[in-house]
């Protein structure tokens, strides 16, 4: 797993390169897992008070998603 800066993150959602999903809830997380079947962690951010983003990876399409800020996001997904 690689470690990222929420820089990093946020340009990745800039670039088109990953859908992000920062605002997401248990509806989102639903609608992501019947597409893709299921999702890996492939990178995170850590601050000075813990994980602040992470970056998933779609199993059947390989979408990247990124959550880009410390919010209840990271721990639905």
């Amino acid at each position: 797993m690689k470690k990222y800066t929420q820089r990093e993150l946020k340009n990745l959602v800039a670039l088109g390169a990953a859908e992000d999903i920062t605002r997401g809830d248990n509806e989102t997380r639903k609608n992501i897992e019947s597409v893709e079947g299921y999702y890996t962690q492939i990178g995170y951010s850590a601050g000075v008070y813990g994980c602040n983003g992470m970056l998933l990876q779609g199993h059947k399409t390989g979408k990247l998603y990124a959550v880009t800020a410390r919010t209840t996001a990271i721990y639905v997904f």
